[in-house]
């Protein structure tokens, strides 16, 4: 719990930086970078290969204007201990953010953008589970069926409804 505790006083001051930082908009090219290096920390999530890009993105989301994610923890995560946390939360604001990229800001709402971020995070999950099958988490695992049963968006909807105050629906 600690541990989130500390994550989520992190991505706050992320937020805050962001949103006191002097460039400009993004470029399509950093846009571009910031796509490819999403979709390759689903695909190997813990490689110290992409640890300077992951750097990078994290700092990139923090500066541009024109991209903002909201945090929004399910508080059935934030109970949970599990070993790569902090990776998936990572993804999931990175996924969030390639969501933002790819969608106009008409099609786009909290709801939405926050269910691309989780489904980013499962890819890596899932990479992660592919390496190492005894890294189960059984909040992961419980989100993996939710998303193999369809109801993933409403299940983020509760928590987003009841954790963070969005009321936003699906457009």
């Amino acid at each position: 719990m600690r541990r989130i505790a500390i994550l989520l006083i992190f991505f706050a001051a992320v937020v805050s930086y962001a949103q006191t930082s002097n460039r400009g908009p993004s470029t399509r090219a950093e846009r571009d970078r910031a796509l490819r290096v999403t979709k390759e920390l689903e695909a190997d999530p813990l490689s110290p290969q992409y640890d300077t890009d992951k750097q990078w993105l994290l700092k990139w989301i923090q500066d541009v204007p024109d991209i903002t994610v909201q945090i929004c923890v399910d508080p059935v995560e934030g109970s949970s201990n599990y070993r790569y946390s902090r990776e998936l939360m990572m993804q999931k604001m990175f996924a969030s953010a390639a969501y933002i990229i790819q969608t106009s800001s008409r099609e786009r709402n909290d709801i939405s953008t926050e269910t691309a971020g989780v489904e980013g995070a499962l890819k890596a999950y899932e990479s992660i589970l592919k390496k190492n099958p005894q890294a189960h988490s059984p909040y992961w695992d419980r989100l993996l069926k939710k998303e193999e049963e369809g109801t993933l968006h409403d299940y983020v909807a509760r928590y987003m409804e009841s954790a963070c105050g969005s009321e936003q629906q699906q457009a």
